[in-house]
């Protein structure tokens, strides 16, 4: 059965009373007396009544055509996906922008359920988008679509009912935006992070076995630095006890020669001196003879006594004071050079036997040195005397050293000197210039590290 349009049945009644004015114009032609006057009156208005109401009504249908154009034109060409489903899901509308994005034509969509290109997203969110409940606001989710070819896509789909004339729900109307490229870029980005991620967990693994071995290697360096340590306190302490064993065994030879040699050599000379006095004139060779052999003895008297001073000189005993006194004393006849001390003494006790000795050989050892090197006219030397600590200055005016002499391989004078401030844990300042003269500090605790390791 043929629908009929509200525009066309109104032109149909508009063209039947147009026919009807026809027929009545005709009778009133050809019999004025026919028809009254008032009908025929009625039939001309209605015929211009029903003339200008299918105008009218052409007017709206054309204008209403022209909105409808425009309407498609705008769907179509519209950027957002348009879509309407009915109540079994299948496909009444799409627009381009959903045949595009499916990869298929508006008109081969129609009547396509949608399960077949939004089947495989989570049936509960299918089910959401097109609830028939005419209280559902829509919803809107993210969802894979396949295209006609098997390729995916992404979309933002929002879905809301479609009511009908009965208020019912009579479909689904869905909007679709395509995020494919943007659904890529976050699966590359997802991708890229994971790798990261992947990359940071193995560059901290690979930190972390580094930081291992760094503490491996921090413990082994640390345990080699203790030895080493362990060692070179051995090693002053060894140094220590050889020092203390040369100067006993320098004592104990002095104390031999002084005991044995000295006193055989004053008996040997007292005999001599009886022999020489009982020697007359009768004589004269065998008395000049014997006071030969008398200058003899006294030469090697001296010589001894010269040898036991070096070994050990008797001052030791006397204390450091002293001892400096007299080294310094012969130090100046023996070289010719000026030779000055000044001694300061604490309120505390004088150092003991082994700083009393150690002290008397740096001494001794910074003079000599000075002899052999610093060709100087001057010598001063200071000792400070203090509770705790002893402090040793030696001054000279002589040529001085360079910036690398000190450090020299041949230098062993002044390596034996601080081998003997290091073995109290003493510390050692050496100030020079080329032409400028030496200045030689120490400072030597007298509760020696030596000794505490002895004890």
């Amino acid at each position: 059965m043929k629908t009929w349009s509200v525009e066309s049945l109104c032109l149909t009644v508009a063209a039947i009373v147009l026919v009807l004015a026809s027929l009545v114009g005709l009778i009133a032609v050809s019999d004025a007396h026919a028809l009254p006057r008032w009908l025929f009156s009625l039939v001309i208005a209605l015929s211009g009544a029903a003339l200008v109401a299918s105008l009218r009504i052409r007017a709206l249908a054309i204008a209403r055509n022209h909105a409808q154009s425009r309407y498609r034109h705008f769907i179509d060409t519209a950027h957002e996906g348009v879509w309407t489903l009915d109540g079994a899901a299948r496909t009444t509308f799409a627009n381009a922008r959903v045949a595009q994005m499916f990869g298929a034509t508006p008109g081969t969509l129609l009547g396509r359920p949608m399960h077949e290109f939004l089947g495989e997203n989570p049936p509960r969110d299918l089910t959401e988008m097109t609830s028939a409940d005419t209280a559902h606001v829509g919803c809107t989710h993210d969802l894979s679509y396949r295209r006609v070819d098997g390729s995916i896509g992404w979309a933002i789909v929002s879905g809301r009912p479609m009511l009908g004339d009965d208020g019912m729900a009579a479909g689904t109307l869905l909007m679709l935006t395509d995020i494919t490229g943007r659904k890529a870029a976050e699966l590359e980005l997802a991708a890229v992070q994971i790798g990261l991620e992947v990359r940071i967990r193995m560059r901290t693994a690979e930190l972390e076995r580094s930081n291992a071995r760094l503490r491996i290697e921090v413990a082994e360096r640390q345990m080699a630095e203790n030895a080493l340590a362990e060692s070179f306190r051995e090693l002053r302490q060894l140094s220590s006890h050889l020092e203390t064993i040369k100067e006993d065994e320098r004592k104990r030879i002095a104390k031999g020669i002084h005991d044995e040699l000295g006193q055989n050599l004053m008996a040997l000379k007292i005999d001599v001196e009886m022999l020489h006095a009982r020697a007359s004139l009768r004589h004269p060779l065998l008395k000049r003879k014997v006071g030969d052999v008398l200058d003899t003895i006294d030469l090697t008297i001296r010589s001894v006594r010269a040898i036991m001073n070096d070994l050990h000189p008797s001052t030791l005993e006397l204390g450091l004071p002293a001892a400096a006194e007299w080294l310094v004393q012969q130090f100046g006849k023996r070289s010719g050079i000026a030779t000055s001390l000044t001694v300061v003494e604490g309120d505390g006790p004088l150092p003991d036997s082994h700083h009393t000795d150690v002290v008397f050989r740096i001494i001794q050892e910074c003079l000599l040195n000075i002899l052999r090197h610093a060709k100087a006219t001057r010598v001063e030397i200071g000792l400070d005397i203090g509770i705790e600590y002893l402090t040793i200055t030696i001054v000279d005016n002589g040529v001085g050293m360079g910036p690398g002499d000190a450090a020299k391989v041949a230098s062993f004078g002044l390596r034996g000197i601080r081998e003997r401030v290091d073995v109290f844990g003493g510390q050692m300042v050496i100030d020079s210039r080329p032409g400028g003269g030496t200045t030689l500090a120490m400072m030597i605790p007298l509760e020696s590290e030596a000794a505490a390791l002895e004890d």
